[in-house]
């Protein structure tokens, strides 16, 4: 009698358990099926894609040139090119930190420095680079870096001849105009970017010649970042399942509490983070005022940003690269005070798993402090501001904290592909 009870009560488990699974199952595949086609839209606009890189820069004429690619990549690791001849680009963004500044080498340079480095992954889908926007191409941003005092402290001749010296041999094709500029009895430094006796004296046509090597520089460096990609992570997974309509594949790639988060994301109403983070880097390019900046205190902020791009010489309205559309955004630049005044570019969210802090400056140590900020951010009077309090509720905080690491940290489960 009790073998027939006890084997009565195995098959009713048996029985349970089945069910149970099979509700779970349902229940999980129902979640990651009640997207409407206008979500997945949305969903789809936020899935990271190469071609996106390749249609966005084709103004560069070096980006498809492997001994470009090639030169920029030996360019960006070369401590040559500044002026104490110990700084590269890579000693910022460090390729073993996803291209990310984890060392503060930053403020090592400049105590006083108001901005970190930002991550390079993905870079070349931005409009506007450095915090404040005040350079418009890829290419024109490494060319601020290197003769910014505070960062590389060189000069433009000085990098001319470092690249003609060092790399006109291997690159000779693409560095042809080496050939054309004397550089036997010119000073070792000169640059337009103070009052530079050494610059006037060159001349005109010797000017010109210098330029448009100092461009190739800045292009070749920028031809190699733009292949720099970020990890396919398990949202862009997500996304690819759901497209296919291949909700069960979905339910494994976001659990609950990821799901939850990504439906806060997307939710103008409580977090209004899609807003402003959207887009294949899930960041708009945009600039917006979010109380990190102190008022009453100097700020590289987007005023002054604009105020530089617009006096530089590499601009797009002056720097002819052959692009018949022109230039409708300077020409259409927001540049109102009361507007851009305190405000940043919108970071993306994509590839944080390196990143030592958080906001312009790195006031915030890391992604909980981030959403606290949004959730109470200061509010100072007489003073614009882009955002309003996020009412989230503390198990809300802690999807959306989900959610943001599932961006920030690539593929980190076994995954069909």
């Amino acid at each position: 009698m009790s073998r027939v009870l006890l084997a009565s009560c195995g098959l009713v488990f048996t029985l349970l358990l089945i069910l149970f699974l099979m509700f779970h199952h349902t229940h999980a595949g129902s979640m990651h099926s009640m997207w409407s086609d206008d979500d997945i839209a949305v969903l789809r606009s936020l899935r990271f894609s190469t071609q996106d890189v390749a249609d966005k820069n084709r103004s560069n004429e070096l980006l498809f040139r492997e001994d470009a690619i090639e030169l920029g990549r030996r360019l960006f690791h070369d401590t040559g090119l500044s002026g104490s001849g110990k700084v590269a680009c890579a000693s910022c963004h460090r390729p073993e930190d996803g291209y990310q500044d984890t060392q503060s080498i930053t403020y090592q340079l400049d105590p006083d420095a108001m901005h970190r480095a930002p991550g390079l992954l993905g870079v070349a889908l931005q409009d506007w680079f450095f915090w404040d926007g005040r350079a418009d191409s890829l290419w024109s941003q490494a060319l601020v870096v290197i003769e910014s005092p505070m960062e590389m402290a060189s000069s433009r001749l000085y990098a001319v001849r470092h690249l003609c010296t060092q790399y006109g041999g291997n690159f000779s094709e693409l560095l042809q105009s080496c050939r054309g500029v004397d550089l036997s009895a010119v000073p070792v430094h000169a640059s337009p970017r103070v009052a530079d006796e050494n610059w006037r004296n060159l001349g005109a046509e010797q000017r010109d010649k210098i330029n448009k090597l100092f461009v190739v520089i800045g292009k070749s460096i920028a031809a190699f970042e733009a292949g720099l990609m970020p990890p396919i992570s398990r949202f862009d997974l997500y996304v690819d399942a759901l497209v296919e309509g291949n909700h069960a594949r979905a339910a494994t790639l976001l659990d609950e509490k990821e799901l939850a988060g990504l439906k806060l994301f997307l939710n103008t109403q409580i977090t209004g983070c899609i807003n402003c983070h959207n887009g294949p880097m899930f960041s708009s390019s945009g600039f917006f005022a979010v109380a990190t900046d102190t008022p009453g205190k100097p700020e590289h902020d987007r005023q002054r940003g604009v105020g530089i791009l617009l006096d530089s010489e590499f601009n797009c309205l002056k720097w002819d690269e052959g692009d018949s559309g022109g230039c409708p955004k300077l020409q259409y630049i927001k540049n109102d005070p009361a507007e851009t005044t305190g405000a940043y570019k919108v970071p993306s969210l994509r590839n944080l798993r390196h990143a030592p802090a958080f906001m312009h400056d790195g006031s915030l140590p890391n992604l909980g402090a981030v959403i606290e900020h949004y959730r109470t951010p200061a509010i100072f009077p007489l003073r614009h501001i882009d955002i309003r309090p996020a009412a989230m509720l503390p198990h809300q905080r802690e999807q959306l904290l989900a959610f943001l690491n599932v961006l920030g940290t690539g593929v980190s489960r076994q995954e069909p592909q």
